[in-house]
């Protein structure tokens, strides 16, 4: 997980200075204190399940207590394997000398698993030489990460090809060369990554508790804001158009035909990854996975506006709060991603073209349906998670 950002010691805060002391603060954080990330009490067996009711009823016993299921856990391994598949193939086109892969907050390791687990089976000639960075700024994380990762790949990591930083991402400056793909992974990572408010097109600080509105002053909030508004300008005759915003158009406009257009969460820590990875990495390629729609009843209040919410001791239980403004550690705080200005802001801050995938094409293209399809034909992996979608380097 992520990130580091300008703090300030005064009686108010930017936004994203307050959510980032919510979610990340050392001691008491969300994501460092208690994660509410979880692992399936075992992997699911989904050839022996009917189908769709039977998948929900596995992975209903199967949940663990107050944890939240990623999908590279409830599709373990299956996912990263699928994964793992995509990055071989963009290895080979890019013909490069070593893959050096970088996952930024891989939580428990269950996407890595599954990717190492495809390069020893799949790609035996690469595997000895491939070095997997693990980038989390959770201890707890990092720990049960390593644990699981000696069952199968205690060697890896023993020669230092498999490596866990605990640190924040930003602070992360490998030694990188032409000769060499550093592949950046992030999944499930931009959706917990702090915003800044903008409301009327001014700055929104948190004092007491409380929004208070101000002109513009901050740098980055000036220079996202400055780029959002250009993206909504050119979006209609400039951005290419993509499977998300064909066939999600009738859904967006149900979800957020009501949001407050005034009042928008703006991804400056975005921004900010992005540069440090155009500073620190020599053509690099990325992947990103995320949610690209969130629905709650909070949505109206403005474009981009966060869900908050603590996992209950039930799979379906989780307590939701009407605002961002919690105790520090209380909840999690998750934005959904707009793809569309992502792929914009990537090739404004990288000069890397990408595209977007819906997350079933993306499987439909690098999973194998027997993995998991149930004797009904329904195939979890392909059907369910339908608000993902997948961020590429297009290598083409």
């Amino acid at each position: 997980m992520l990130m580091q950002t300008r703090r300030q010691f005064n009686f108010s805060q930017l936004v994203r200075d307050f959510i980032y002391d919510r979610l990340y603060h050392a001691q008491e954080g969300y994501f460092t204190k208690n994660i509410q990330l979880g692992q399936l009490k075992k992997p699911i067996d989904f050839k022996s399940l009917m189908g769709y009711e039977d998948y929900m009823k596995a992975l209903q016993e199967n949940y663990p207590e107050y944890k939240w299921l990623t999908p590279s856990e409830v599709f373990r391994p299956y996912y990263g394997i699928s994964i793992g598949n995509y990055i071989q193939q963009q290895y080979a086109f890019t013909q490069k000398q070593r893959l050096r892969i970088v996952e930024v907050g891989a939580g428990y390791g269950a996407a890595c698993e599954g990717i190492l687990y495809y390069f020893k089976n799949y790609a035996p000639s690469i595997y000895p030489q491939l070095e997997y960075n693990i980038v989390e700024i959770s201890p707890i994380a990092c720990e049960l990460a390593k644990e699981r990762l000696q069952t199968d790949f205690s060697q890896q990591l023993r020669k230092g090809n498999i490596k866990i930083h605990q640190t924040d991402f930003l602070n992360y400056k490998p030694i990188t060369q032409k000769s060499e793909l550093w592949l950046i992974i992030f999944l499930e990572v931009f959706d917990n990554l702090p915003h800044d408010k903008i409301i009327n097109g001014q700055q929104v600080l948190i004092q007491d508790n409380k929004e208070i509105v101000q002109p513009i002053t901050d740098n980055l909030i000036q220079e996202t804001y400055d780029h959002y508004q250009k993206f909504q300008q050119d979006d209609i005759d400039e951005v290419k158009e993509t499977q998300i915003n064909k066939g999600l158009k009738g859904l967006l406009n149900k979800y957020y035909g009501k949001q407050n257009s005034k009042q928008i969460f703006l991804p400056t820590v975005s921004v900010q990854v992005l540069k440090h990875i155009k500073n620190n990495f020599i053509n690099p390629s990325l992947l990103v996975g995320d949610f690209d729609m969130l629905n709650n009843q909070f949505t109206h209040q403005a474009i981009n506006s966060p869900i908050v919410s603590k996992k209950l001791q039930k799979p379906h239980e989780k307590n939701d709060y009407e605002s961002y403004i919690v105790d520090r550690g209380s909840a999690d705080i998750f934005f959904p991603t707009d793809f569309r200005f992502l792929q914009y802001l990537a090739k404004e801050y990288m000069g890397i073209n990408t595209q977007v995938q819906k997350a079933h094409t993306f499987m439909e293209q690098f999973s194998k349906s027997q993995w998991t399809t149930t004797q009904s034909g329904y195939n979890p992996l392909k059907e369910d998670f339908g608000n993902t979608s997948f961020l590429l380097t297009d290598h083409s």
